[in-house]
């Protein structure tokens, strides 16, 4: 038997179907043949059509990778901006969208997911019952909203989970027990009508005329719902979430988990945060029992209590009146849908057409009963080979985190070994939970709308407040196998990668091992790297915040973040506006280790497997298809609008400084694309930020 033969056997024996079936078999004489896949990434996953024909890769490698995507690709209608991310999230929309479809004619027996989702999104699709119905639905809470005599009352309101709320309430882990958490956010309940905090006090740009359509679309709202003196309502209402937004902290401030933890007993809270009826809210969730409870952004909290205390009754009754609509609108007659999509859509978002009744009950059931049509997903669109090619290369990521904590000569042993220890505890979770969240005892109806998504909402609560029972068991999944989306908990020190991220051209185990860690393998890796960011770094292998760097180690860590300060706040797309590389600090910090891991783990892979090498693909060596694959994964299209929205309000650096701003510090995409001094990206090696 050839050697050839006896590597690949080899191979076939260690390793399960998946990133093997990527590679080329190799045959008696050494030769090679590649699996030719299919589509616009054909035959090994990057996509050479479309790389600059004028800009060379040393000088801007984002545009030299994606120019002509960029090109010939319009913004779709109803998107602001439009990137690989937009193109996985529809190709996911569609495979829900059949999912759904299927379930419509379902006949399974009631309790079962298939039953369940079927039945609700025959519900969100009648709108001739919708219509029927009218305001029948909210009009007795409406009624008794309005009619609230006490501020326990409207405490009570508040803690209904259909309902707006100045508290935000979850259930989180603290200290390796799960814990009620209050803060100032929480996206199933929005507290304010607008997009931002931002957009109640600023007066350039479109800011002045959002708030006049605001005001206005609030009073058409209370109108329709019969409250008296509507437009006196909606301006004092538009002034009191004015006031609701002036406590929120600062995006800088939100990444503090230091100053996110504040532990208490329900006693020492009514006497830290006095003014608001904290027994009536904790009462009607259900956890007023708990012997502590932890505060997120505790002086937002303590500010909002006073605001409650201060503001008239009558002011919280038309917040709550208002929102207890805008929450279920989805599920309430056309008049008040076309009112909500000229403000929010037209308006707001300059769209020019609204969505079909199918994608909006599509959204509605993805987002309200997310964990039951992922049940229905994972069983259709996650196979176990691609979760096993996912695991085999999540424990090449690990070894190569390994080696660089190892070998990271800036760290002292005492140091290296907790870091060491928290990689070691690093839980995985891909593809879908292994536990199943339990909703088979809720009431569903396919003429009750309305009914299911309050009832759905109430099960969410319930299924969170089970979390506080040592013996309850569940495996805590956040996200929905459906996500396109990965991420990392400080809390349970867990990475989630659900199934729908595992697609091309993110990730296929037909495709080329280089691809899959260019893409896939940094977005995990990015995921690890949060684990040990300037945030990850404060909670030890088992979550609990607490420090465990020596100081020198500590310092020596800190320079190296002050560098990539500097390197990102010299981003300037536009010449009035910079990147804050202090805001993005965390999500800068764990692109260049996702980058750097997966590059370090995708050599480790190709060194096991040396009968699989190839000096090219594509007229691309395994090397630049890597570093290309990262490039292409972040294709973005955007207005300047949305640039500066991101730089303003997101964590993330733009696209292109996600690329080039890592590519600059890696010494091997260097040697890859033949970067020389001159080149604009170049940066000499003393100047290149090394964390890990």
């Amino acid at each position: 038997m050839s050697r050839a033969v006896l590597c690949l056997v080899a191979w076939l024996l260690l390793f399960p179907a998946g990133l093997r079936a990527a590679e080329a078999s190799c045959d008696s004489a050494g030769g090679e043949q590649a699996t030719a896949l299919a589509g616009e990434f054909a035959p090994q996953g990057v996509d050479v059509r479309h790389r600059s024909k004028t800009v060379r890769p040393g000088d801007d490698f984002f545009t030299f990778v994606n120019e002509g995507w960029i090109a010939s690709t319009p913004i779709p209608d109803g998107y602001w901006d439009y990137g690989q991310t937009s193109i996985l999230a529809a190709t996911v929309e569609g495979q829900i969208k059949g999912l759904l479809q299927r379930s419509l004619s379902s006949r399974s027996p009631r309790g079962t997911p298939e039953q369940q989702v079927g039945d609700v999104y025959a519900s969100f699709l009648d709108t001739a019952g919708i219509e029927g119905r009218g305001l029948s639905s909210i009009k007795a809470d409406v009624q008794a909203i309005l009619g609230s005599t006490t501020r326990e009352d409207i405490a009570r309101w508040m803690a209904n989970p259909t309902s707006s709320s100045i508290i935000a309430i979850n259930v989180f882990p603290a200290e390796r027990r799960w814990r009620v958490h209050l803060d100032q956010q929480n996206l199933a309940q929005p507290m304010l009508g607008l997009s931002n905090p931002d957009a109640y006090t600023r007066n350039d740009g479109s800011h002045p005329a959002g708030r006049q359509a605001y005001k206005a679309y609030i009073t058409a709202v209370l109108e329709r719902i019969g409250a008296d003196h509507a437009a006196i309502r909606a301006q004092r209402l538009l002034a009191l979430e004015t006031r609701i937004a002036g406590n929120f902290w600062s995006l800088e401030k939100l990444r503090d988990r230091k100053a996110n933890y504040h532990p208490m007993t329900v006693g020492q809270l009514m006497a830290y945060a006095p003014g608001f009826p904290w027994r009536a809210f904790l009462t009607a969730r259900g956890v007023v029992d708990e012997t502590d409870i932890v505060l997120g952004t505790d002086t937002a909290i303590q500010q909002q209590a006073r605001l409650f205390a201060d503001t008239p009754l009558d002011d919280w009754k038309s917040y709550l009146a208002f929102h207890w609509v805008q929450n279920q609108m989805d599920v309430l007659p056309e008049s008040l849908r076309q009112a909500s999509w000229d403000f929010y859509g037209k308006t707001l978002s300059d769209a020019k057409t609204p969505p079909a009744r199918e994608d909006v009950a599509l959204r509605l059931v993805s987002s309200a009963f997310g964990h039951q049509v992922g049940r229905l997903y994972a069983e259709r669109y996650v196979t176990e080979r691609t979760k096993r090619s996912a695991d085999e290369m999540i424990a090449y990521l690990r070894q190569a985190f390994a080696e660089r904590l190892e070998t990271a000569t800036w760290m002292d042993e005492a140091t290296r070994a907790e870091a060491l220890a928290k990689l070691a505890e690093f839980s995985f979770k891909v593809g879908y939970p292994g536990i199943w969240r339990d909703f088979s005892t809720v009431r569903i109806s396919r003429d009750d709308a309305a009914g299911n998504l309050r009832r759905i909402r109430a099960a969410d609560w319930e299924y969170q407040r089970r979390r506080l029972d040592p013996a309850f068991k569940h495996e805590p999944w956040y996200q929905t196998p459906q996500t396109v989306d990965a991420s990392y908990s400080v809390l349970l020190n867990a990475i989630e990668l659900p199934g729908a991220f595992l697609q091309p051209p993110y990730f296929d185990a037909d495709a080329d091992p280089a691809v899959n860690f260019g893409a896939i393998g940094a977005i995990i890796g990015h995921e690890m790297g949060h684990g040990f960011d300037d945030q990850g770094i404060v909670y030890d292998s088992r979550g609990r915040l607490r420090e465990w760097w020596s100081d020198q180690a500590l310092e020596r860590f800190h320079d190296r973040t002050r560098a990539l300060i500097d390197h990102y706040d010299a981003f300037a797309p536009y010449p009035d506006v910079h990147v804050n590389g202090k805001q993005t600090i965390g999500e800068n910090i764990a692109d260049l280790s996702g980058v750097l891991l997966a590059y370090r783990a995708y050599r480790m892979y190709a060194a096991d497997h040396p009968c699989m090498k190839r000096p090219s693909l594509d007229g691309l060596t395994g090397d630049q298809r890597f570093f290309t694959a990262w490039a292409q994964a972040w294709r973005y299209k955007a207005p300047e609008s949305a640039i500066r929205h991101v730089i303003e309000y997101s964590y993330h650096s733009p696209t292109p400084y996600r690329v080039n701003g890592v590519v600059q510090n890696i010494d091997e995409w260097y040697l890859a694309f033949a970067v020389k001094p001159g080149d604009k990206l170049y940066l000499s090696p003393e100047k290149r930020v090394r964390i890990w």
